[in-house]
């Protein structure tokens, strides 16, 4: 730790949970005496920790292991900065940063490129581009390795691997461990490393909830804190049924960004009806769903650490995402379940059911829901449905995708 204050130190929390091992991994790595320019890239969703393990990285690299650099620059938050003039903006930042000058001769984004690799290709430096999330960013700030002079050293945070394709290391940042999660949410629900007696099975259920995403303990955890138990099981009664808003915008801007119509209609099916199923199956549905071979769409998202694919082949994604995705179906009739693309729950299946039997009193059930299955393959606005069946098959749960264009 720092023994006096320097402006270029970055705040990091005083107590960090589980980075540990990585930020060293990455460290050593980089702090390896060579002339090589070396390049790494820290990705993983949103709210994983990928900034601040970046933080942990630049301050050691900066103080803590004497090898110089002639200069440093932190580029915070990039993927906000995507028009030409911000562009512009971040390559001001770089050049300034670097070699403390008037940046007034950068006008446009050509102009900037030239001057970086100009001015910048002799000096040893170090550079992060924190939350990259465009090719377009990468760019304009760092073309070639040629552009940094011997021995200089840049990190890369982003949720996209895809944009990691230059990095000599790449470095995936995963959830916390069910203790690590612990202690996190204990730092920020009561001061401390451990839960009040009273509140030992609450805070086991928040951490559940939360899945070992660092976002959402500090989240959750500031939120309950100086709360009595009543409160905290309101709060937790409530998350069941309504997300946290502040986590699920942080989580939404991944989903938002997906360049394609396909990309997002492909993730909110995953997140619907998908999760658990193999990825053949997966892959067979989508692409009578769509009309082409999905398989590039599920590479993009597993870049984009929206999904995962185990070894298995079998697909899965995280809890908060899943409740993000099937919240955005929601979205598109909160009072009506007929009118959202996708009716994946037992209980909206029931209600639609009954909204229309209401019509067909006379008809027979089993005749009913074929007919009603018709109405809704015609429906414009439903594309898959999945039915669980306890009536047809001598009490075996049945399952199916339907799916139809």
């Amino acid at each position: 730790m720092l023994t006096k204050l320097d402006p270029k130190y970055l705040h990091v929390p005083k107590h960090l949970v589980g980075i540990d091992p990585l930020a060293h991994n990455i460290f050593h790595f980089l702090s390896t005496a060579t002339d090589d320019v070396r390049i790494v890239g820290i990705h993983g969703m949103p709210g994983i920790g990928k900034t601040t393990i970046a933080k942990v990285v630049f301050n050691q690299l900066c103080y803590g292991c004497g090898y110089g650099y002639e200069g440093i620059s932190f580029l915070l938050n990039v993927k906000d900065k995507s028009e030409p003039n911000d562009l512009v903006l971040l390559q001001q930042q770089l050049v300034h940063d670097i070699l403390r000058e008037n940046t007034e001769k950068i006008n446009n984004v050509d102009r900037g490129k030239v001057l970086i690799k100009e001015r910048v290709c002799r000096k040893r430096v170090l550079v992060v581009v924190d939350d990259v999330d465009h090719l377009d960013q990468l760019n304009a700030l760092m073309g070639e390795r040629s552009w940094f002079g011997p021995g200089s050293r840049v990190i890369i945070t982003t949720r996209d691997e895809r944009l990691l394709r230059e990095a000599d290391q790449r470095y995936q940042v995963q959830e916390l461990h069910p203790d690590e999660s612990l202690q996190l949410f204990c730092q920020h629900a009561f001061r401390d490393t451990k839960p009040g007696k009273d509140y030992v099975a609450l805070s086991n259920d928040v951490v559940e909830y939360c899945g070992g995403l660092p976002l959402a303990l500090e989240v959750l955890g500031s939120c309950l804190f100086g709360k009595n138990q009543a409160r905290w099981e309101s709060v937790i009664d409530r998350l069941r049924k309504y997300p946290n808003s502040e986590i699920q915008k942080k989580l939404r801007i991944s989903f938002d960004t997906l360049d394609e119509s396909t990309l997002k209609n492909t993730f909110l099916d995953i997140a619907c009806f998908f999760i658990g199923e193999q990825k053949e199956y997966v892959a067979e549905v989508l692409e009578g769903r769509y009309g082409y071979n999905p398989e590039d769409d599920l590479g993009t998202l597993t870049e984009r650490s929206l999904i995962k694919v185990d070894d298995s082949g079998t697909i899965s994604m995280h809890d908060l995402l899943r409740e993000m995705g099937r919240g955005i179906v929601k979205d598109e009739s909160p009072e009506n379940p007929a009118q959202r693309s996708r009716i994946w729950s037992q209980e909206d299946a029931w209600i639609v059911l009954k909204m229309q039997m209401v019509r067909t009193q006379c008809i027979q059930k089993s005749t009913f829901i074929c007919i009603f299955l018709v109405k809704l393959i015609t429906n414009n606005h439903l594309k898959v449905l999945l039915i669980f069946s306890f009536c047809f098959l001598r009490e075996q749960k049945l399952y199916r995708a339907l799916h139809w264009t």
